[in-house]
């Protein structure tokens, strides 16, 4: 069982992303098992947008890059934020995490006078949004769920992209989804369509609040997205609760240690005082080295 406590400390040096495999190759060799492969999960921001933002946006977007999304998520709830997850999207890349803030457009279904009446001095809504994009903009289309229309593709999509874009998140339909899907962004959107977006829909409100997959997104608020879904945080409150959650984040990996070593999980999760108290004497003697 030698092996065990040196995992241990490996946990709290590299700490959550490699413990898995670190666990795999630990426990095997203390019990003469064969060796499991697991591949090292690792969280991926483009750095095509990273290399765009502003050095404020940039130091946000880098921490919430390492945060667990749950521990986020504790955090904003425990604020009275419960409908902050948007889980009703898929992502187009799994294993690629989507930081950046919202710009928000809602479509209705058409009407032929509401719509000549809007577009007569607007332009659609798809072509806003790309061409005033911010870098680390995410792009926020509300089409209420409706797939029969695409509310954007490839061209505007490249746009977009151009001005620093981070992602898109669509409660609705694209088209050009493989070629999207090529294009250094996050994307989650209910289905693909070939269909434009006439004679479906209509782009009616731009950069105001939307529903998407019931949670309510306004302008400006900051996206956090995995593979299961999508992570709303009120901008004012971003820092503080990403701050929290790497805290969080840090004595979770050290719990781990403690239940690998064969720790029972009662006191230790969630964690008495003894535990509590070994933790902050491993950070002290960690701050020392």
């Amino acid at each position: 069982m030698q092996s065990l406590p040196l995992f241990r400390r490996l946990v709290r040096g590299v700490g959550m992303r490699t413990c898995l495999a670190a666990a795999c190759v630990c426990m095997t060799a203390a019990w003469g098992q064969s060796r499991l492969e697991v591949p090292e999960f690792q969280r991926e921001l483009s750095p095509y947008v990273l290399e765009r933002l502003g050095d404020s946006d940039r130091d946000l977007f880098e921490k919430l890059a390492r945060a667990p999304l749950e521990a986020v998520w504790s955090q904003l709830t425990a604020k009275g934020y419960n409908h902050c997850f948007i889980n009703e999207l898929d992502a187009l890349h799994p294993d690629r995490r989507l930081v950046g803030r919202a710009r928000t457009a809602r479509y209705l279904p058409t009407r032929p006078d509401l719509r000549e009446e809007i577009y007569s001095v607007r332009r659609q809504l798809n072509y806003v949004t790309a061409e005033e994009a911010e870098p680390g903009d995410v792009l926020i289309f509300d089409a209420g769920g409706d797939t029969r229309s695409a509310v954007s593709g490839e061209v505007t999509t490249i746009r977009f992209v151009a001005r620093g874009g981070s992602g898109l998140v669509v409660d609705g339909a694209l088209r050009d989804v493989p070629e999207i899907a090529a294009l250094p962004i996050q994307v989650y959107q209910r289905r693909g369509q070939a269909a434009a977006v006439r004679p479906h829909l209509m782009s009616v409100d731009y950069q105001v609040p939307v529903r998407i997959g019931g949670v309510t997104v306004r302008p400006g608020d900051i996206l956090l997205g995995e593979r299961h879904g999508i992570l709303v945080i009120p901008a004012a409150l971003a820092e503080e609760v990403v701050d929290a959650a790497l805290a969080k984040q840090d004595f979770e990996s050290f719990q781990r240690g403690l239940l690998l070593e064969g720790r029972s999980i009662y006191g230790v999760y969630p964690p008495d005082d003894n535990t509590t108290q070994e933790y902050e004497e491993s950070r002290q003697q960690k701050d020392g080295r």
